[in-house]
């Protein structure tokens, strides 16, 4: 599990607004801490899932900045870059406040249910789908290509 989902995890962790050795260090932490509790991890429905909640909730702290999204830290070869390839759906995302980047990563790249998400960033459910709804919003404007002038 951890040499399929580490670099998947790093990367969402990088897309959700933290630089690469903070990206690490959390995964690492979260990796370690579901090892602690992997006699009860391993019989749940989503052991990964379980691993993406812990660093998420271990990288909390971060979502609260409002910093940009670093565009160039896009590596190629991995689902979570595959879902930020296209330069537009990466601008959406730098310009989304963090808490809406943070709600639309968990939930549309790493694929946690709002209800996860709110668990993770210890916020309410109710918020998440506002921010969802607003995120897609965000996305739908600035991806759609515009009207013919005609």
């Amino acid at each position: 599990m951890y040499e399929e989902h580490y670099p998947r995890l790093v990367r969402a962790l990088e897309i959700g607004g933290l630089d690469r050795p903070a990206a690490e260090d959390v995964a690492q932490e979260a990796f370690a801490r579901t090892l602690g509790h992997w006699r009860r991890v391993r019989l749940g429905t989503n052991p990964p899932g379980y691993v993406y909640r812990t660093a998420f909730r271990l990288s909390r702290a971060h979502w609260k900045r409002d910093d940009p999204l670093d565009l160039e830290r896009a590596a190629c070869n991995d689902t979570a870059s595959e879902a930020v390839s296209n330069l537009a759906l990466e601008a959406a995302l730098a310009g989304m406040p963090a808490r809406r980047r943070a709600c639309a990563m968990l939930c549309f790249v790493v694929g946690l249910s709002p209800k996860e998400a709110a668990r993770s960033l210890g916020i309410a459910e109710g918020t998440v789908r506002k921010q969802l709804g607003l995120a897609r919003e965000a996305l739908r404007y600035l991806i759609e290509e515009p009207p013919p002038p005609w």
